[in-house]
């Protein structure tokens, strides 16, 4: 795991009945009396605590966040603590003495591909899971159409112009964007479409892409392109974020530069990827639209035109910049070097505001900096 939620982030997945239901269904078809279970991004703990009462003889909760500490409660006022054992940690970190039978994980954000979660799976399958295991779940499939979305397109968007000035250019920046809304089912303009696969079993790679067409099945103004998930958890068990489903995930919205009036027999056909790129995703979503009798459409969009990196930050990631340390670069080296076992954080601290006071006025600043590298690189 690499990213962190809040208890109400954790709680809001509870929530989620859809989801959790559905989680369970696969739970009950998995668990096995005396099976080991591995609960990758446990937070609260709620599919732990299920696992042990389904029978499983021992269940791992992992979570780097501090959301484990409700884990623990959850466990013990359940009356399983005895089986549940919860590590706050990175899932790469751990190892297992045993092999689990069952991973359970939920490690997307709105669509399924999200930081390095992709490499989490493929290492927990491969180091942690008994041979003949059982993933929950065991594939997303991640599916598209064009849509009706005004009011998403709208809030992408943003406004034309403010007060008399013309905001163009910022909308072109937020339009390389994506979003995320619930819409109903009826928004849809034609069927849609599978366009990647994602098997949790077999995945290698963290990049997904695919090539979707659709054929326009009613008049109407599509503003972009929806996009979500099925997940298929295993034993039948299954949920959708799709048009027509409320869930904590929502739809994605991908909009278009502009709405396009389209009619029935109108073709639409994209070019959908997300790239791992550093420790994040770059989505681009090309699109050509063919109408009968007037000149095809064609519009070429990526979150990376979004982000709108400025030439320093270009200059500063190319291969030959010889870097040397800003003075907050100074600072956090000093810390790390004196990381070394040798010293408290309170003496670390002290040092640091003797050595840069212009930086820190008192030693309680200087803590509090400290702190917060401990928090992110200390063992």
């Amino acid at each position: 795991m690499t990213r962190t939620y809040s208890v109400s982030g954790y709680g809001w997945m509870v929530a989620d009945d859809l989801r959790r239901s559905a989680y369970c269904r696969a739970l009950d078809a998995a668990v096995r009396p005396g099976a080991v279970v591995l609960d990758l991004g446990t937070g609260t703990g709620f599919f732990a605590a299920y696992a042990a009462r389904l029978g499983a003889r021992r269940v791992i909760g992992v979570d780097p966040s501090d959301a484990i500490r409700i884990a623990r409660e959850m466990a013990r006022d359940n009356g399983v603590d005895d089986r549940v054992e919860l590590i706050q940690a990175l899932s790469t970190r751990v190892t297992l003495r045993e092999r689990a039978d069952v991973i359970v994980f939920d490690v997307r954000g709105v669509l399924p591909p999200l930081e390095q979660g992709i490499a989490n799976i493929v290492d927990a399958r491969e180091r942690l899971l008994a041979p003949g295991g059982v993933l929950i779940p065991n594939t997303d499939v991640l599916f598209a159409a064009p849509i009706e979305g005004a009011e998403a397109w709208a809030h992408a968007a943003g406004p034309a112009e403010a007060h008399g000035v013309r905001l163009d250019a910022a909308r072109r920046a937020a339009l390389s964007l994506w979003t995320r809304d619930v819409f109903a089912r009826e928004a849809l303009l034609a069927p849609a479409v599978e366009w990647a696969r994602m098997d949790y079993r077999t995945i290698t790679h963290p990049d997904v892409s695919g090539a979707p067409e659709w054929t326009v099945e009613r008049e109407g103004t599509a503003h972009g392109l929806a996009v979500w998930f099925r997940a298929e958890l295993g034993g039948g068990a299954w949920f959708d974020t799709g048009p027509g489903y409320d869930t904590l995930y929502q739809t994605a919205f991908w909009p278009w530069p502009h709405p396009v009036r389209l009619a029935p027999g109108d073709r639409v056909r994209a070019e959908l990827s997300a790239r791992l790129v550093g420790g994040d995703y770059i989505w681009s979503w090309n699109t050509e639209i063919v109408r009968g009798g007037e000149p095809p459409l064609a519009f070429r969009q990526s979150t990376f035109h979004g982000i709108v990196p400025s030439p320093t930050r270009l200059r500063k990631r190319h291969d030959g910049f010889r870097a040397t340390l800003g003075d907050e670069g100074r600072i956090d080296a000093y810390v790390l070097g004196r990381m070394d076992g040798s010293a408290t954080l309170g003496e670390i601290a002290r040092e640091l505001q003797a050595r840069f006071p212009e930086r820190f006025a008192t030693w309680e600043a200087a803590l509090a900096h400290a702190g917060r590298l401990a928090d992110q690189y200390a063992e």
